[in-house]
């Protein structure tokens, strides 16, 4: 039986499936530091945020009035996306009738495999979902051509992580994604680049940018709860085009992110240093992970160039009790729900911790599979 790391200073479970980064960045530490007098909270933040919302701009290529921000992505999604089906649904009488009638009005396109809030959310509230298809047999690469061929079935929103989560993979590259912009000017892109910062841009130039070129057909959203390590701190934004970031504007009320929180991601993106150390450490991370799993001949792992990596059973134990085994021994791994005809019950997620919970979350995971 492998020896334990001594988990006494960590609040177990270790969430290796599903918690939000690795390391904080370095400069939004430095901040906390410094607000630990007991009057460096006294005053509210700015009410627009305008540093953090000029730093942001700046690097997504886009105007201040085009960044919305909210405490997380999750709220971002909860409210933009009932927001783009309603303005696009309303904005034909045609899309009306088709709504009302069958609730393919402006259905959600996305991969068969993607973030699970969007396509699950969308089938609770009786919308129509048309899924991409990704397969194991090509390590869940996406074809370009079959997203085109469900977009040609009528306009709708497509949702697209890149890179995908829970794959880990770039779904769709510049090059592939600004002829559908051109093509479909009635199809709204969202794409969701909350783990675009752990790809170097000389691999996967980031996407962002081009929502000032397109802004009436495509959204961006990032956070930085993963590669900057501040889930804690709840940052999440929306590049979009400006009317629809005041129409967002108008439904909250202001200093949603805090003066400490705010000051923590101006840190951060100024820190010149962690994005790349994050990507080195990632990168260590996952070698691990893929030398570890493949020791088992009844596990795969799948390429990632996210903080996690997908992992298959292919002995016909299901993932459910791999996550429980594991989860007995103090760590927790994520599973996933089934979604219309299709289950994923022989696949989990590990994500990237320090290197003392990763040695330990593969030790476990030795012990789990070698007693089930």
């Amino acid at each position: 039986m492998p020896t334990k790391v001594d988990t006494s200073g960590w609040k177990l479970p270790i969430n290796l499936g599903l918690n939000d980064g690795t390391y904080c960045a370095q400069g939004a530490i430095d901040v906390l530091m410094q607000h630990s007098s007991r009057t460096a909270l006294r005053n509210y933040s700015d009410a627009d945020n305008t540093e953090l919302r000029d730093l942001i701009a700046a690097e997504c290529g886009c105007t201040p009035d085009m960044v919305y921000l909210q405490n997380g992505s999750g709220p971002i999604l909860k409210q933009v996306l009932p927001h783009l089906i309603k303005e696009n649904i309303t904005s034909s009488p045609l899309r009306i009738a088709k709504h009302l009638v069958t609730r393919q009005g402006y259905p959600i396109i996305t991969p068969v495999l993607t973030y699970g809030k969007v396509p699950l959310k969308a089938v609770a509230a009786g919308l129509t979902v048309r899924l991409v298809p990704l397969s194991p047999d090509n390590d869940y690469q996406m074809d370009v051509g079959e997203l085109e061929a469900a977009i040609q079935k009528g306009d709708g929103l497509v949702y697209l992580a890149n890179p995908n989560n829970p794959t880990g993979n770039v779904l769709i590259s510049r090059e592939q994604l600004i002829p559908l912009l051109d093509r479909y000017p009635k199809t709204t892109f969202w794409i969701d680049e909350a783990y675009v910062q752990y790809v170097p841009p000389s691999e996967h130039p980031i996407l962002a940018d081009l929502v000032a070129r397109y802004p009436h057909n495509m959204v961006c959203t990032r956070t930085f709860s993963f590669a900057y390590g501040m889930a804690g701190a709840r940052i999440g934004y929306i590049i979009a085009r400006p009317e629809l970031v005041a129409a967002l504007e108008g439904q909250v009320t202001n200093y949603r992110i805090p003066l400490l929180t705010e000051r923590m991601g101006v840190a951060a993106l100024k820190d010149p240093q962690h994005l790349g150390d994050v990507r080195q450490r990632t990168r260590e991370a996952r070698e691990l992970f893929y030398e570890r799993i493949t020791k088992h001949p009844s596990l795969r792992a799948f390429p990632s160039s996210a903080n996690f990596v997908l992992v298959q059973t292919k002995d016909g134990r299901k993932a459910k009790a791999v996550a429980a085994g594991m989860l007995e021994r103090g760590v927790k791994i994520k599973t996933f729900a089934p979604l219309l005809e299709h289950d994923f019950g022989d696949i989990f997620r590990i994500t990237v911790g320090v290197p003392e919970e990763n040695e330990f979350c593969m030790d476990m995971l030795d012990e789990v599979m070698a007693t089930l």
